[in-house]
């Protein structure tokens, strides 16, 4: 029907802003040129884009002028997450396509405690789904979908209502791993604060995994023994770990660490021991969201949170669900990997 076609059209027009708010909208003589159709026609289009608040009617003479625009979300998306750099960065991507969606996010960084009264105030009649990063695997009394993101551990895809999305960390840390080898480093160690391992026998992360994948590639048989973990957060942890390193591999060049928040946990160690680190011994990341000049992985989280909204949009319309692949990652700051000559 033509002037349904119309109404849409006029319609996206507004909601493009190629009719600003605020601004005058084209009178009817006007449209009546563009489409050519009868008089009575374009004012029930015009009235009925009144009657839905996105034109008002000036008094006689004054003419019709685009609504200024009040947010109306079609629903909320609930983001669980510690707050800091790194998630901050994923808070970006959903909050970019959850007004892409016409949704608004619901943001919460409760304590383990506070988990679960938090995820019980949750339901289908006010919560389109969950996304957490952090917390591990969480599940809601009302099966909302969740999307754990930058989950490194193993899991099974059991219940459908909670799906992974994460990044491409093995093929990060491998790339980190080669470009410190290019450069002349041989001695070289691995720190980690953000997966403590108990037993010898624990899985490690796939970050890890890829700088195993690198050092193996080089004929490094070692590499399990190259590696120190420490307690998250915890500086004495982070000391300790560095004079062990230091007392077994002493002429080590570089250490690479498995997040930017364990490289600048490190840094503040080698400081407080007045050693040069990065400096006289240089340092990697992986995250890309330290201000130390070090060479890092970038994970994209903001596409990680974009990817979460879409995944729960698509459950929420009961479409087919698409297993997209990892978030790519690239390494940025190389430059600061120094070239390491004997």
């Amino acid at each position: 029907m033509i002037s349904e076609k119309i109404y849409r059209i006029l319609k996206k027009r507004i909601a493009d802003g190629i009719y600003a708010p605020g601004s005058r909208f084209p009178s009817e003589d006007t449209l009546l040129l563009e489409f050519s159709v009868s008089k009575v026609t374009i004012n029930k289009i015009v009235s009925k884009l009144v009657n839905e608040e996105l034109l008002v009617r000036g008094v006689r003479g004054a003419g019709t002028r685009v609504a200024q625009q009040i947010f109306r979300p079609a629903g909320h998306i609930a983001f669980i997450g510690k707050l800091n750099a790194f998630t901050m960065e994923i808070l970006r991507g959903v909050q970019k396509e959850c007004l892409h969606q016409h949704l608004f996010p619901v943001v919460f960084s409760p304590e383990a405690d506070e988990l679960t009264f938090c995820l019980s105030t949750m339901n289908k009649k006010n919560v389109l789904g969950i996304i957490t990063v952090g917390y591990g695997i969480i599940k809601t009394p009302d099966g909302l979908p969740t999307v754990c993101l930058d989950y490194n551990l193993p899991h099974q895809l059991s219940d459908e209502s909670i799906s992974f999305i994460s990044s491409d960390n093995f093929s990060g840390g491998k790339n980190m791993i080669r470009e410190v080898l290019k450069r002349g480093h041989r001695e070289i160690a691995i720190f980690s604060s953000e997966r403590f391992v108990l037993s010898k026998d624990a899985p490690v992360a796939p970050r890890i995994s890829g700088f195993y994948a690198a050092l193996q590639e080089a004929g490094y048989s070692d590499f399990a023994e190259r590696t120190f973990y420490g307690m998250p957060n915890s500086l004495p942890d982070a000391k300790n770990c560095l004079s062990s390193i230091l007392d077994k591999y002493p002429n080590v060049s570089i250490i690479c660490t498995d997040s930017d928040h364990s490289a600048e946990l490190l840094h503040k160690a080698a400081k407080s021991m007045n050693i040069s680190c990065p400096g006289k011994i240089a340092l990697t990341g992986f995250g890309n969201v330290s201000n130390l000049e070090i060479a890092s992985v970038n994970q994209h989280p903001d596409r990680q949170g974009q990817l979460a909204v879409r995944r729960i949009v698509t459950l929420q319309n009961n479409n087919a669900e698409t297993n997209e692949k990892d978030v790519e990652t690239e390494l940025t700051g190389i430059e600061f990997i120094p070239i390491f000559i004997e």
